[in-house]
């Protein structure tokens, strides 16, 4: 077959193509289908008002262990991070100065008890003689009786080192002042230690605990309200009962109470600082510890509550987009095509209208199960848009189906290194 033949052949295979093109193009296109949403109504709970706050537990009592005599360090007796019990002996201070100053000041006690019994005897038989006139001058019976206080004054002085030289002697133990733990050791024996000025080591007490936390204005006003109007269970703020979840909890299984709130708001944060006791009797809890405080503000009531998926931020304000079905002459809308034709939907049905608008909620209180309490803006039977949210544009009406909890949930992930499943 030569150039020629080969060259109409082409022709007529690119006038074929062409021509399918154009019959193509001449069809109209088919309509678009409408963004879905989906949407779900408000439900009616009994919710208790809260709000959580980051906090640190504290102990009640902390004690830095000094010695209050010096000396050399003979003995420890504790292992690093022991408990204690109060008065528990720690460290043992070389005792044989102190000893000897003891066995010292006794003797010298001694000595001042005879020499004021000497001089007693002697100021008895003086007083005898001057009472009787006999031959004892005024001066004399005056120095006898001097002689006497002077010596009993003296037993006194003498008794009074006495004892602080067997005070010395029992501060050689070094003791626990209060039941708790031990931190290490910070002085082995054999040192030098300084009188109130060598830290040993430290203890704190275990239970109960403090755990602070701060709260702001808001907060506290109004559980001050609250509590004016009765709607609190405590006499005062300082027995709000409070809950305490720790790091690794989900949930808040601690109780406690408030026992103590700061009597002036931090001028640099706008808080006040409350401090919740709570026991402690197996020692999960320990000084430094990061927690989580649930506050409780009001008693248990019932609560409108919308998902938490619905709600978007606007300016700073918690809003829903709220769905509303559109109406053309009276009756509802559907979805058409260009030619004017319902568009139907897989089961045949003719796909509805929706308007949409943006309400606020005022305050967002507490989420349970994935339910957020509002305060307004939403009644029972509205349709809330909870999914599909990215599909929402002004003016622009969108189909909707219900949110269904099982098949529209996002799936969990089975773990950290979960693949993510692929598209159908």
């Amino acid at each position: 077959m030569d150039r020629h033949a080969l060259f109409g052949l082409a022709m007529l295979a690119c006038g074929a193509v062409a021509g399918c093109g154009s019959a193509a193009s001449s069809t109209s296109p088919a309509a678009k289908p409408p963004d879905l949403v989906l949407f779900d109504r408000p439900v009616t709970r009994e919710v208790l008002d809260f709000e959580t706050f980051p906090g640190r537990t504290e102990a009640v009592m902390s004690v830095e262990i000094r010695s209050r005599v010096s000396g050399y360090l003979n003995q420890v007796y504790f292992q690093d991070g022991q408990s204690v019990d109060k008065d528990a002996v720690l460290f043992q201070i070389d005792a044989r100065p102190f000893q000897a100053a003891v066995d010292r000041t006794q003797a010298a006690l001694e000595q001042a008890e005879a020499h004021a019994k000497r001089l007693n005897n002697e100021f008895q038989r003086a007083k005898v003689l001057y009472d009787r006139g006999m031959s004892i001058s005024r001066e004399e019976y005056d120095r006898y009786a001097f002689d006497h206080a002077e010596s009993v004054a003296a037993i006194g002085t003498a008794k009074a080192a006495h004892d602080l030289a067997m005070l010395d002697l029992q501060f050689t133990r070094v003791t626990s002042p209060i039941a708790g733990r031990l931190g290490r050791r910070l002085v082995d024996p054999g040192n030098l230690v300084q009188a109130d000025a060598t830290p040993l080591t430290s203890v704190v007490s275990q239970d109960p605990i403090y755990v602070y936390f701060d709260v702001h204005e808001a907060a506290m006003l109004r559980i001050r309200r609250l509590l004016q109007e009765g709607k609190i269970q405590a006499r005062d703020e300082h027995q709000v009962p409070v809950e305490i979840g720790l790091s690794d909890e989900p949930e808040f299984k601690h109780k406690g109470q408030v026992d103590f709130t700061d009597n002036r708001v931090d001028l640099n944060t706008g808080t006040l600082r409350f401090r919740a006791r709570l026991d402690n009797p197996q020692g999960l809890f320990t000084p430094g510890l990061f927690v989580r405080v649930k506050l409780p503000i009001g008693d248990p009531h019932p609560a409108l509550m919308v998902r938490e998926e619905a709600l978007t931020s606007d300016q700073g304000q918690k809003k829903v987009y709220v769905l509303k079905r559109a109406m053309k002459g009276g009756e509802p809308a559907f979805f058409e095509d260009k030619q004017g034709k319902p568009l139907l939907d897989r089961k045949g049905a003719k796909i509805p209208r929706y308007t949409h608008s943006l309400v606020d909620l005022g305050r967002i209180g507490v989420l349970v199960d994935g339910w957020r309490e509002v305060e307004r803006g939403v009644a029972a039977d509205d349709l809330v848009v909870v999914g599909g949210l990215q599909k929402l544009r002004k003016d622009v009406p969108v189909a909707a189906r219900p949110f269904e909890a099982e098949a529209d949930a996002a799936p969990k992930p089975a773990g950290p290194d979960a693949a993510p499943k692929p598209a159908h």
